[in-house]
């Protein structure tokens, strides 16, 4: 499939990346350091140009695309490199915006399917599902919303500590399908013991995360009390979020116009102007009995910086933002909580739009050291009538969860694939590329 990419920052990049093997890439990037760098890295094709220049899209064959991603830095960009390749027929167009006041420009183009992503939104929803669900480190939604992917950390204190996946016995509506041990992800089987300080990533209906409290032993205590560093958008809209659900909520920013702003603009949460890396202002805003702490800052170091010193001075739960991908690793080792990745975000929600189109990526894990791929089984896929144990998988894979109408199926190794079924992969990059030619794609 021939895919044009406008834009080659951390996004744009990371798509190309994660597309290249499978498909015909061609990036579009104004600043040639950032094209030369991606040129180097990357089995793509990368045309130093303007992204809203005609010219160059044709250069780039934009005619015979069958999806555009505009994703630069640039809402003008992005939003006349739209306008321009659907005059020129691209079937299929996703366009990042940022400025909520140009989000209505997009969707005035006629006769395309034009898709817009707006980052804050999808971030502002991963902030609601920490709220609603604070014992999973994270959640994905996979399979049109029928299916949840979880991401949960075993404590010293959790019960299954020292049990093998076997046996924790064979659950009908959930499967573990992956561990992140000391920041590497293997596929479990059933020999595999539980450790303390693994996470573990568990694929199921929405509804099994009763199920897997139970299993951890957990006991939520109710969120009553927050702290909210940042007063941009982001922190505005948690802290909004958070005051809405009667939780006792104070923010924190050192900027003096954006705390003033944040203090007029939010009713029922308490204001404070100051450096949420400094001990006394954190004290100040009552950090010693706060039951959650986000860092909602567009700087990474500030965020886990004051999430280290907040969890250190008695916070309960710790939440941060962060954007560059190492960081991950960092925020897991000092004991933060939660993590929200931008990058991660904005690149999953792209790529189940793209899923729609045929794409089978449908969100990378862990920034992108794991994948999960879906895949509806048609009349020309390899596999329908084999047996699954008489399937050969690449080792780094495992078939999840399969979904045949309304019923959740938990395959093992008699399950036979049927037309219409859509099968849930976890897989390991080196794995990727086999488990699309089994499936046939």
């Amino acid at each position: 499939m021939h895919i044009v990419i406008i834009g080659a920052g951390q996004v744009g990049s990371f798509i190309a990346r994660n597309l290249c093997i499978e498909h015909d890439i061609i990036v579009i990037e104004n600043d040639q350091e950032t094209a030369e760098r991606l040129r180097e890295s990357y089995d793509v094709i990368v045309m130093q140009g303007d992204g809203e220049d005609i010219s160059v899209l044709k250069e780039a064959q934009i005619e015979k695309a069958a999806i555009l991603l505009a994703v630069s830095g640039d809402d003008r960009t992005n939003i006349m490199a739209s306008t321009y390749s659907a005059t020129l027929g691209v079937p299929k167009i996703i366009v990042r915006v940022r400025n909520p006041n140009f989000l209505e420009y997009p969707k005035l183009i006629k006769n395309v399917d034009i898709s817009v992503v707006h980052p804050w939104e999808i971030i502002s929803e991963k902030i609601a599902s920490l709220i609603g669900s604070p014992f999973a480190w994270k959640t994905e939604t996979l399979a049109m919303g029928k299916i949840k992917m979880f991401k949960l950390k075993v404590e010293d204190n959790t019960p299954i500590v020292g049990i093998t996946l076997a046996e924790l016995g064979t659950p009908k509506a959930w499967i573990f399908v992956a561990v992140s041990r000391n920041g590497q992800i293997s596929i479990p089987t059933g020999e595999t013991k539980i450790q303390t300080g693994d996470y573990v990533f568990a694929l199921g209906v929405p509804e099994i995360l009763g199920k897997l409290k139970e299993l951890f032993g957990v006991h939520e205590q109710e969120i009553k009390s927050a702290v909210v560093v940042g007063g941009g958008r982001l922190g505005r809209g948690a802290a909004r979020l958070l005051a809405k659900n009667n939780i006792s909520t104070k923010l924190i920013e050192s900027n003096p116009e954006r705390a003033r702003k944040a203090a007029e603009d939010l009713d029922n949460v308490l204001v404070f102007k100051g450096d949420a890396t400094d001990t006394d202002t954190l004290k100040e805003a009552g950090i010693e009995s706060a039951d959650y702490f986000m860092a909602l800052t567009g700087d990474d170091e500030n965020n886990v910086l004051s999430a280290l010193l907040a969890r250190n001075l008695g916070a309960k739960r710790t939440a941060v933002l962060y954007t560059k991908p190492d960081y991950i690793d960092v925020i897991e080792a000092i004991g933060v909580d939660r993590a929200i990745s931008v990058r991660l975000s904005v690149a999953n929600e792209i790529l189940s739009l793209l899923h729609m189109h045929g794409v089978a990526h449908v969100a990378l894990v862990e920034e992108g050291r794991a994948e999960v791929l879906e895949f509806d089984i048609k009349p020309e896929t390899k596999i329908i009538g084999t047996p699954l144990k008489d399937v050969d998988f690449p080792e780094g894979s495992i078939v999840g969860i399969v979904l045949r109408g309304e019923e959740v199926i938990i395959p093992r190794g008699n399950y036979i694939a049927a037309l219409g079924d859509r099968v849930v992969i976890f897989t390991l990059p080196e794995a990727v590329r086999k488990v699309e030619r089994i499936l046939g794609q």
